[in-house]
Parts: C-alpha cells; structure tokens; sequence
C-alpha cells in the first residue's frame, strides 16, 4: 500500500500545482494530458489493488483455513486487508477538497 498512497498523494499534488488550486467541480473536465494520464495511473491501480483486496484475498484465506500446511499463511494475508482499512484511514489525511473530489 505504499505505492497506492505514494499515487494518492502524488495526484493531489500534481492537481494542485497544474490547476493552480483544489478544481471548483467534480469530474476532470478541463484538467491537463498529463494531471490526466496521472489520475488513469491512480485509478487503474487502486482498482485493481481493491479488487484483489476485498475479492480475491478472502477466498485465498478460506483455501488456507481448510488447508492445514497453509493456515500459517492467513496471519500474512490478514495484513493485506489490515493494509486496505490504514490506507483509506490515511486518505482523509489529504485536504479535503481533494478527498471529496477524489470520492465524487
């Protein structure tokens, strides 16, 4: 999750400096190729950052528990869903007309 709130972060600066201030409207209607081509990045890996999160890391954990040799495992891949709950904690550190643009 360090990547994700590198590019959470790294977003709201990029936005800030190319707009001159937080946008006054939600949407992207207006924003720059490049504070554009950033956003895509963002958007495309936290998407797939939460899908494998909420989707595909419970079912890894169920395998596990019925797994004997595997139950080990569930401890280290609890961390990526401990990791999922800091991460959105940590994104209403952000201003907060960057945290709302970003959620609308």
């Amino acid at each position: 999750y360090t990547l994700a709130v590198m590019l959470f972060y790294s977003v709201a600066i990029h936005m800030y400096n190319a707009l001159g201030g937080w946008p006054e409207s939600i949407g992207t209607r207006g924003f720059p190729e490049t504070l554009l081509f950033h956003i895509n990045i963002q958007n495309v890996y936290l998407s797939y950052l939460l899908g494998f999160t909420v989707f595909l890391i419970p079912i890894i954990i169920i395998i596990c528990s019925f797994v004997k040799k595997w139950r080990f495992l569930i401890k280290y891949l609890s961390i990526q869903i401990i990791g999922l709950i800091v991460f959105f904690l940590q994104m209403f550190l952000a201003p907060h007309e960057y945290v709302y643009w970003f959620w609308d």
